[in-house]
């Protein structure tokens, strides 16, 4: 049995904004040198050795293949099988007098949700040292098979402006409700990319 079509598209709940005053009316540029540092993933769904990080040749889009990602919930569950999480870090060097939007990301998994229960995702993106942050929700309901859960940078959070590097985060998690009953939620792929940048 497929999933309805809820599951398959996204909902995106904008939970903060946070948008520069100033360089919202600046014109779109990018940097000419950009890059990232360093890469890391932590948390309950990708625990250390079970990610897979791959760049593409401008460092900007990412592939991560995720391995232990499970969520379950039934008999002979525990408390830690009913959520997990991943957090990715981002750390972003790049020239001076520019600022970066939220990622745009695509998470994809496989979920049996029966009738009676309900799976949720939720994914906040912000950067270390500003208050903005963005929050994606999914709500997975009655069936079974592959899910899709798009973020886009419709609402903003900001990089700071005024330095050349930024540490992004972006932090996903699932859980199922309630628990007594048999349901998973796989998280599969993440696929993130950097959002548009614009001149301080």
């Amino acid at each position: 049995m497929k999933l309805p079509s809820s599951i398959t598209t996204f909902l995106i709940l904008p939970m903060a904004l946070a948008a520069p005053p100033s360089s919202s009316l600046a014109p779109r540029a990018a940097p000419k040198n950009l890059r990232v540092v360093g890469v890391s993933v932590l948390g309950s769904g990708c625990p250390y050795g079970s990610a897979d990080v791959r760049a593409d040749s401008s460092n900007t889009i990412f592939d991560i293949r995720l391995s232990e990602y499970v969520v379950r919930s039934g008999p002979n569950t525990a408390a830690s099988d009913w959520r997990k999480n991943c957090k990715l870090t981002l750390n972003l060097q790049f020239d001076e007098g520019f600022q970066f939007t939220t990622l745009n990301t695509d998470m994809r998994g496989y979920a049996i949700i029966p009738s009676g229960v309900q799976g949720r995702c939720l994914n906040t993106v912000d950067f270390t040292g500003e208050k903005g942050e963005v929050e994606y929700d999914l709500t997975l309901e009655g069936g079974e098979g592959p899910f899709t859960m798009s973020s886009r940078a419709d609402a903003l959070a900001w990089s700071p402006c005024g330095g050349s590097t930024a540490i992004m985060n972006l932090n996903t998690q699932c859980w199922i409700s309630p628990p007594e009953k048999r349901a998973l939620i796989a998280v599969c792929f993440i696929y993130p990319s950097l959002g548009s940048s614009v001149k301080c």
